[in-house]
This record gives structure tokens, sequence and C-alpha cells, in this order.
């Protein structure tokens, strides 16, 4: 990310774990290693949301199928398939179809989650601005 001042000006400490990792050099990696700290646990699950809604709502679903195939290939895993359909589903679950995310495993919903998440600073990354608004939405989510 670049911008270490970025990191103090968050509300929680929890935000500021989810800054830190994010500035890893394998930030999906960082995040998955989190679950010590429930309330880190809680603000990534919001900012996932809060993230996704905020790219896909009102988008054509075939937008999501992109995105999805996009973000396994850099992550160099299959792009079709299973891990595929529950990428996918676990994102739609946020935009109002949770059905599709019934049957997956929340370990697998978690390291989702953390690939997702992940991805805001994957190159050219969300500017540090825009994410630091993106975590102060998930921590106003997680206040209420």
């Amino acid at each position: 990310m670049g911008q270490s001042g970025t990191i103090d000006k968050t509300a929680t400490a929890a935000g500021r774990l989810l800054l830190e990792a994010l500035r890893e050099e394998s930030p999906a990696r960082s995040l998955s290693r989190l679950n010590g700290s429930p309330r880190a646990l809680r603000l990534l699950r919001e900012l996932f949301t809060v993230a996704v809604r905020r790219s896909f709502v009102g988008r054509d679903p075939r937008d999501v199928t992109g995105y999805v195939r996009d973000l396994l290939e850099y992550q160099s895993l299959p792009a079709s398939g299973e891990v595929a359909r529950e990428t996918e589903a676990v994102i739609r679950s946020v935009l109002g179809e949770p059905e599709l995310a019934y049957g997956i495993s929340d370990l697998r919903r978690f390291e989702i989650i953390c690939l997702v998440v992940g991805d805001l600073v994957r190159p050219p990354g969300v500017p540090a601005g825009e994410l630091l608004a993106l975590i102060r939405q998930a921590e106003r989510r997680v206040r209420s």
C-alpha cells in the first residue's frame, strides 16, 4: 500500500490489524492469520460485505463471474470448477442471494473472504483514502 500514516487513522485496534495485514506481501494469507482476534474477524466479514456491495450492487451478475475468474487467475487458482463456483456464491450471498452459500463450509467462506478483501490492495489497489473509508464503514456496521 505504501501509506503507513493511514494505520493511525483507524478508529479501532481491529481496523489497524486489518490495515497492517493488507500491507503485507501476501494480504490474503496475512488476513487468514487474524483468526485469534474475534473483533478482527467480525470486522473482516463486515469489510467483505461493504466492499462487495460497493463494487457489485446494481451491476450485472456476470460482472461477479468475470471478477471471480480474474481474481482466481491472479492467485494462480483454477478459474473454473468448484473453487470458482464457491467464490461466486459467497460474493453473491452478500448481494441478496444467501441461499447460494448455504452448503459452503465456514472455513471455505473464510478463505474466500480473505482472498476478496486481500484483493483490495492488488496493484494498482484501492486508493488509501477509499480503503480507509471502507474500513470505517465496516467498523460502523460492527458497532450497530
